[in-house]
């Protein structure tokens, strides 16, 4: 490895395991990948290849699902994961608690907390794990499909060859 900051995962990032296109090892990229788009604030793509490589997944599948969420998708993800958290947690808008002119920064921190974040990271998780299992789940299927649109393709092909040398005949 010619960095130095991929010197300690040389041995795991020259398995082929995490490289090869098959149908398990992109199933479980694609499901790491949107989990750690969804549940990691930060540095989602870096989780995302740590998952692959414990779960011998396919690590550019799991690093591109990460970008699910970007820029542009961030603001509307955010709020709407925070009306599903509140749903989920139901919460009511008067439920806000009141503080004192007074309070603290810790008092205004756990405010914070109890109001926005936590129904917004529960909004967030429960995407998290939803679009893990349909990911999942839709590239099995769409694998299977595909797989059996190229075996049909060549089945007509094969019965057309044999129909074209049976006219010869």
């Amino acid at each position: 490895m010619a960095s130095r900051w991929l010197q300690p995962f040389a041995v795991h990032l020259s398995s082929p395991l995490i490289w090869r296109f098959n149908r398990r090892g992109v199933a479980r990229g694609t499901a790491l990948g949107l989990f750690s788009g969804f549940a990691v604030p930060v540095a989602q793509t870096p989780f995302a290849a740590l998952f692959a490589v414990g779960a011998r997944a396919n690590l550019p599948v799991a690093a591109l699902a990460t970008f699910v969420t970007n820029p542009l998708t961030v603001p509307f993800i955010y709020f709407l994961a925070y009306k599903v958290g509140r749903a989920v947690l139901r919460l009511q808008t008067d439920t806000i608690l009141a503080l004192s002119p007074d309070a603290g920064v810790i008092e205004r921190s756990l405010m914070w907390m109890v109001t926005l974040a936590g129904p917004t990271y529960v909004g967030l998780l429960l995407f998290a794990l939803v679009s893990a299992v349909i990911g999942f789940f839709g590239v099995h299927l769409g694998w299977r499909i595909w797989v059996g649109q190229r075996w049909q393709r060549r089945q007509r092909a094969k019965s057309l060859r044999h129909g074209a040398l049976s006219l010869k005949s």
